[in-house]
């Protein structure tokens, strides 16, 4: 696990769940519980970014915990790296997900669910699906240019209301903010 500071985040989860991380090979390499979710968010972190750009809106909506009613269900802490913590705690903010707890849970269940499809090549899988991602994104980035064109044409029509534009930097904190 990451050293530096860590936040104590608390989840629930069914016991289900639970098990199946237990069962996987990260287990033994991880040693807790803790460190299975914090190293799945990790590596899932492209999916994450892309989740953040393209994902749809939650509007709060509540889900259960696990689909089975009768499931028993656990309390798990997880001690995220502060950069791990503020990225899931961006996508909750933008996505407007019920709660962070139920985006780790899904973020975890998409996992698992990869871990039964692809079995011991998922790692390949993965870095297949984040070569694409990454190829897809250079060919439709947008110029220097374009991007202050398309800026400009917002700040037009913007109805009269002064504002902040914010720019963030690799570990999801702002970088530079502009008052319109």
């Amino acid at each position: 696990m990451a050293t530096g500071r860590l936040h104590d985040f608390h989840l629930v989860m069914g016991r289900g769940m639970k098990e199946d991380l237990r069962g996987l090979d990260l287990y033994e390499k991880a040693g807790s519980l803790s460190g299975v979710v914090v190293k799945v968010l990790s590596l899932l972190g492209p999916v994450i970014n892309r989740e953040h750009q393209w994902g749809e809106q939650r509007f709060a909506k509540y889900m259960p915990v696990t689909a089975d009613p009768d499931e028993v269900r656990e309390d798990v802490h997880v001690y995220m790296p502060e950069e791990v913590y503020r990225q899931v705690k961006l996508l909750h903010a933008d996505l407007n997900y019920y709660s962070i707890a139920q985006m780790v849970r899904d973020f975890l269940r998409f996992f698992l669910d990869l871990v039964k499809e692809y079995g011991d090549k998922i790692f390949d899988e993965l870095q297949k699906l984040f070569k694409n991602w990454k190829k897809e994104n250079r060919n439709n980035r947008l110029t220097p240019r374009e991007i202050i064109r398309q800026l400009w044409r917002i700040i037009r029509h913007l109805p009269g209301q002064t504002g902040l534009i914010n720019l963030y930097g690799s570990d999801f904190s702002p970088f530079w903010i502009f008052r319109l």
